[in-house]
């Protein structure tokens, strides 16, 4: 199934998405990952990552990383750019918390966002919209997102969950637009705790990256007005 397939994977250094990286490289397919390890940071609006998939002209896209609005964005335009391409798949990993909250509002919404718009596009596929949708709602997983949580053995292993992801990609006669893929549960207590910690992280996530995009624009302000007082020195009035 993978063998000679261009596969694309956002967030292929951790977790799931280096799961999915590492299967289909080993299976043959042609793997491009996309990461700030290689220089493409999702941070910066996701316009590299998406230019670079076009231009690769991937067969299958693995929508796993998120940052805010980045990952619906992928999943939105490179949907409607292959509209009119037979055999594109794009598979998101979206979250079972769009199904119940855990306080973080902007990771719940993102991940409701990338379900329902795979859901809708069913209807679509193939008679408007030739490219396939597939979204994962993945309950707990031992991620980045359950850091500092003990006794992972309740939680999914990253593996697996990437197996469940890949196995989307294969045709068949029939389009299974969303899978709700839950870990088992634990003591309510126990439950609670954990949604404390994966809100907690959500947050962190979020503060790091509203402190990346101030200091972007503090440092682009800067070379604007630096520029302009430089041409104010340098350029005699009325030259212009």
């Amino acid at each position: 199934m993978l063998r000679g397939q261009r596969v694309a994977v956002t967030g292929h250094t951790s977790g799931i998405g280096k799961e999915i990286y590492e299967y289909c490289q080993h299976h043959g397919a042609d793997v491009r990952g996309y990461s700030r390890s290689n220089g493409f940071n999702l941070m910066n609006g996701g316009d590299d990552v998406l230019n670079d998939i076009l231009k690769f002209d991937a067969d299958i896209v693995f929508n796993h990383a998120w940052v805010p609005r980045i990952q619906n964005k992928i999943q939105k335009i490179l949907h409607t750019q292959w509209k009119k391409h037979n055999n594109k798949v794009i598979i998101s990993t979206g979250s079972a918390t769009s199904y119940y909250e855990i306080g973080a509002a902007v990771y719940e919404t993102d991940k409701a966002e990338l379900r329902d718009y795979s859901i809708q596009s069913a209807v679509e596929y193939p008679h408007i919209n030739k490219c396939r949708l597939h979204n994962v709602s993945m309950g707990w997983t031992n991620s980045a997102i359950l850091e500092g949580v003990e006794n992972g053995e309740y939680f999914i292993d990253p593996y697996e969950a990437a197996l469940i992801i890949i196995n989307l990609a294969q045709p068949q006669n029939y389009v299974v637009s969303e899978i709700l893929v839950n870990a088992k549960f634990r003591p309510s207590k126990d439950m609670s705790a954990l949604r404390d910690i994966a809100t907690k992280n959500c947050y962190f996530k979020l503060i790091y990256l509203i402190t990346f995009f101030y200091f972007i624009f503090k440092f682009i302000y800067f070379i604007f007005f630096f520029f302009r007082l430089n041409i104010n020195i340098f350029i005699k009035p009325g030259l212009f």
